[in-house]
């Protein structure tokens, strides 16, 4: 049974991710011209706008159409698995990554592809450039990788009856 107060929470934290990606996305395709470098932290950290019209970390993997499918399905998915967890952490981490999904799909739909501007490295040895979206995701599956091997409770078994002494 769903408990209403993890809707809540769920909506709640989809719907912040969602509201601080695009907006993310709307201020820097605003002030930014595509490939226009602003260093944040050195060049350890800078904005950088690019768009990607492919699947995570740019790379292509079939026709355009399943990138809509495969995300579609996978917020499906995981709004199902995300309500039926128990605890508040499971709710908010999954509202997170669905938010994170959920602006991803817009920027396909509204544009075609992602805008990606987070730009990090050291010298010339640089990560994939990614947005908020793919942070929250990122971040998200990594907390619940963490929570499934080192946190989970481990189930109650009930006491053995002590065997016949007879």
């Amino acid at each position: 049974m769903l408990r209403r107060k993890n809707i809540k929470i769920f909506l709640i934290f989809t719907i912040s991710a969602l509201l601080v990606d695009q907006i993310s996305k709307l201020v820097i395709d605003y002030y930014l011209t595509p490939f226009e470098t602003l260093n944040i932290i050195g060049s350890f950290l800078r904005f950088k706008l690019t768009y990607n019209p492919y699947g995570v970390f740019s790379i292509p993997f079939g026709p355009t159409v399943l990138y809509y499918v495969f995300s579609v399905i996978g917020v499906l998915i995981l709004t199902y698995i995300a309500l039926s967890f128990k605890d508040r952490i499971g709710v908010i981490v999954f509202g997170f990554i669905i938010g994170g999904a959920i602006g991803n799909i817009i920027d396909r739909l509204r544009l075609d592809h992602v805008i990606d501007f987070i730009d990090m490295g050291i010298g010339t040895l640089r990560w994939f450039t990614y947005n908020l979206a793919d942070a929250f995701i990122t971040v998200g599956a990594l907390l619940l990788l963490i929570r499934e091997l080192f946190f989970k409770k481990e189930k109650k078994q009930k006491p053995k009856e002590p065997a016949n002494q007879n």
